[in-house]
């Protein structure tokens, strides 16, 4: 029911009635004749040459009306009696008592199902969508997920946690959700290197909310996140490039080198005092992949530098935000945490592609034709000649160079970096595996002499330190997520198509099948007898098969010539009172220790 004020007149098609609120009083003032009950024609505003001038006010009460009698109708009260109209003689027709009335709602067969009708509709397709995400036939097993949600909310915090008990609870293979999309996680390193092997397990997802189809530069571009003929061709020319502009060129190593010794100066400036490493180690590991893809490098204290290489370690952060989103897309609706996130990561991404799209114009106005440039940009100029095409677009343009220096970037520069942050975490962990680095180093190449690629074969203890920093780190817990690109029959289970494949590599880094005493940081299991290195089963830092790490090789001989340099310059301390803890991290798709800061003593 709904109050109506008084003196409310309404016209219907039947008697016009109205009724008081207790239904005592009734006024009939007419019927749907167009006569009141006199019989009498009721003219609202005159007629001929003197026509009220305000007949507008008919289309008005018109309006009024109509939308009154499609939406509503009156009913007297069943006490109502008729009675004629009451008024007052004289130029304007009311109401000689005004009552309150009550309006009922029109009553129609249909109205009352329209509600059920909805509610019935939205649980068909709700029902719908779940029976379509369920575990189909011999999917892997798993925890319980939530209809529509999956088992987002269990993998909050550190998610390789988590997933590391399930396997403990499910087996090496089982099954998950992320939303209504299937997951399946490989926590077996043969069962891994066999899947990864497959053409059918070489997919990517090819969703995001961070980089969706209206971002600058969309995903299932670049080399990371392509898949089929596209990704193979550019991984193809990926590796040729890398290769040939990286081992056993000269320049390579000269101008990693130079980096270490820009860093060890930054840091001996810093004369005792507690300094926090990682700006200046970043800046100067994204130097490295500067001087190879764009043939410069910039000053470490650059702000415009140091801005860029902060924009790619907040997206990196900000991605396992990116599966929430995907998960739960009605969180980018509204203000909250989430949504600012991914918002910020947009305008990162944006403002990357503005620096390569700058970078690559400089680079043309400057190469000339230099035709021994020896820089990725250069080459990937000279393969676009060739005309190249997948699925009849040309394959070398603008956009996929822009996404290739963009992958290569971010991740050169960041996964590199934060392995030597957990290099120096261990030490400090580990102080006597530290004097033992530091007196092979002395015995060996002589504290004075700076360490180059040509050293490691005298170095193997140094090695299996590095190498086991990288086992204890795990950077990539989860290593980067794969999809089926078909059905695939692994071990008994089915692997749906479009299923995304993660690799438990936190997992498989302290799996005691593989590892003896896994949670204790021992450099010697990479060593046998004689002190040769071994490289054991389960050792997978730059992941396997297919879509392995493609810039392995420069990476490890980063990772030598910067931790190897940095150990001979300096023993890493604590300031005093502090503390330090390899448990002590942040966890995304990249795994980083907390800030620190630490005293660099200089050994010479």
């Amino acid at each position: 029911m709904y109050d109506l004020p008084v003196q409310l007149i309404v016209r219907l098609k039947g008697d016009v009635v109205l009724v008081n609120k207790s239904g005592e009083t009734v006024r009939q003032l007419g019927t749907g004749t167009g006569k009141d009950f006199m019989g009498t024609p009721i003219q609202l505003n005159d007629a001929g040459k003197g026509l009220c001038l305000a007949n507008i006010s008919q289309g008005e009460f018109c309006l009024h009306d109509d939308a009154a009698v499609h939406y509503e109708a009156m009913t007297a009260h069943k006490t109502a009696q008729a009675s004629e109209r009451q008024h007052c003689t004289g130029n304007t027709l009311y109401l000689q008592q005004p009552t309150d009335c009550t309006f009922l709602r029109w009553k129609s067969k249909f109205a009352g199902m329209a509600l059920p009708l909805l509610i019935a509709a939205v649980v068909v397709i709700l029902t719908f969508l779940w029976l379509k995400s369920r575990r189909p036939k011999k999917f892997p097993p798993g925890p319980p997920a939530i209809p529509f949600l999956g088992n987002i909310f269990s993998l909050r915090g550190k998610p390789a946690v988590k997933i590391l008990e399930w396997k403990e609870k499910y087996g090496d293979i089982f099954g998950m959700f992320n939303g209504r999309k299937r997951v399946v996680v490989i926590s077996d390193f043969y069962i891994l290197r066999k899947l990864f092997g497959e053409e059918a397990a070489s997919g990517r997802v090819l969703q995001s909310s961070i980089r969706d189809k209206d971002s600058s530069l969309p995903i299932g571009i670049g080399l990371i996140s392509s898949q089929g003929d596209l990704w193979k061709t550019h991984r193809r020319f990926a590796l040729s490039t890398l290769r040939d502009l990286g081992m056993g060129k000269n320049w390579m190593e000269d101008t990693i080198i130079a980096e270490v010794e820009g860093i060890c100066q930054a840091l001996r400036e810093t004369k005792g005092k507690p300094f926090n490493p990682k700006v200046q180690l970043t800046n100067s590991v994204s130097n490295v992949i500067c001087a190879l893809i764009f043939g410069k490098r910039f000053e470490l204290t650059d702000p415009k530098f140091s801005r860029l290489t902060n924009l790619i370690a907040e997206n990196i952060a900000i991605l396992k935000l990116d599966f929430v989103a995907q998960t739960a897309p009605f969180v980018l609706w509204f203000p909250n945490a989430v949504r600012t996130q991914i918002f910020k990561a947009r305008r990162n991404i944006s403002a990357l592609t503005e620096f390569m799209k700058q970078m690559i114009k400089e680079h043309v106005a400057t190469s000339g034709e230099n035709l021994d440039a020896p820089d990725y940009l250069y080459a990937y100029q000279q393969e676009k000649l060739t005309g190249a095409k997948t699925d009849g677009k040309e394959s070398f343009n603008e956009l996929q160079l822009v996404g290739s220096l963009f992958d290569l970037f971010a991740a050169g520069t960041e996964t590199t970096s934060t392995t030597i942050l957990w290099m120096m975490v261990f030490m400090i962990e580990n102080p006597d595996v530290m004097e033992k680095v530091q007196r092979e180093i002395d015995d060996k190449v002589g504290r004075q002499n700076i360490l180059t690629n040509s050293d490691r074969p005298r170095l193997p203890y140094t090695e299996a330190v590095i190498l086991e920093v990288q086992r204890c780190g795990n950077l990539v817990p989860l290593g980067v997520p794969h999809q089926s690109r078909e059905d695939i029959q692994l071990e008994g289970y089915t692997i749906p198509k479009d299923t995304l494949i993660i690799s438990n590599l936190f997992s498989i880094h302290r799996d005691p099948r593989y590892w003896k005493n896994p949670e204790k940081f021992d450099p010697t299991r990479f060593l046998d007898e004689n002190d040769k290195l071994l490289r054991p089963d389960g050792f997978v830092p730059f992941s396997i098969g297919k879509r392995a790490c493609l810039g392995e090789a420069l990476a490890k001989m980063e990772l030598f010539l910067f931790i190897a340099n940095l150990l001979r310059c300096f023993t890493l301390e604590l300031p005093k009172g502090k503390t330090l803890s390899h448990n002590d991290y942040q966890s995304s798709i990249v795994n980083s220790p907390d800030p620190f800061e630490l005293v660099f003593v200089p050994r010479f």
